[in-house]
């Protein structure tokens, strides 16, 4: 029979501090010791932010890093005529924020809850504080970075030589979290609109309706009550 000790270290190192246990799984912190994931954990405030509420927007400087502990957070831009293009779709574990370390404000970005998020934040100066006296923290947030860098020009790339029924499929199978053998039909968990969807992959809302439509002549999906079924997955891959 396992000691208390002994269970205590199986769940992730850190006794009765499930935040600091959920960090010791984020790749940024991964190199720290229980103790350091400890009081760390004691200085990052958690939020609930319901589905639809923006978590930043552009010049804010206030929390600069953001950790996402259960949820999904779109990250998208405006143009100046006021239409949106996503530019990413974070999962759990995800690090975001982190654009403001160079002095970019969100670097014209906003943050948006797509499903109720729970976030961990660390202001300017603690960032700071944690890159200086944490090294293997600092080279794990370069590598993010520039992670973050070859993630934007794929999606440029992807704007540039797919057509739209190749980007809508890709974002379906995406937001169904549908891996690369996964068979069997799957129901996207959350209600997304046309425009939405159409801010997802840079095109407009007809686009989107148009093919959608498309896609269900083809038996690849259907909607249910409002929610979008993905019937066919590997048809959804070939396309």
């Amino acid at each position: 029979m396992l000691t208390l000790a002994q269970i205590e270290e199986r769940m992730c190192f850190v006794p009765n501090t499930d935040q600091a246990c959920y960090l010791q799984t984020t790749e940024l912190f991964q190199d720290l010791s229980p103790e350091e994931l400890a009081e760390l954990e004691q200085r990052m405030p958690q939020t609930t932010i319901e589905t639809g509420r923006l978590i930043y927007s552009p010049n804010e400087r206030g929390e600069v890093l953001f950790i996402l502990k259960e949820g999904r957070v779109r990250l998208y831009r405006l143009s100046p005529d006021g239409k949106a293009l996503t530019t990413a779709i974070l999962e759990p574990k995800a690090v975001f924020g982190e654009m403001a370390l160079l002095g970019q404000g969100m670097h014209e970005s906003f943050a948006e809850a797509i499903e109720t998020s729970i976030v961990c934040t660390l202001n300017r100066r603690e960032v700071h504080d944690l890159l200086l006296t944490e090294p293997r923290v600092a080279q794990r947030l370069i590598e993010l970075i520039g992670r973050r860098l070859v993630e934007t020009e794929r999606k440029l790339e992807d704007f540039a030589f797919k057509s739209v029924p190749e980007r809508l499929a890709a974002i379906l199978l995406q937001l169904g979290h549908v891996s690369a053998t996964e068979t069997g039909t799957v129901v996207l968990a959350n209600r997304y609109t046309h425009q939405q969807l159409a801010e997802m992959i840079g095109t407009y809302r007809e686009t989107v309706t148009k093919t959608l439509n498309d896609f269900r002549t083809q038996g690849l999906i259907r909607t249910d009550r409002g929610k979008i079924k993905l019937l066919d997955l590997e048809g959804l891959r070939r396309v």
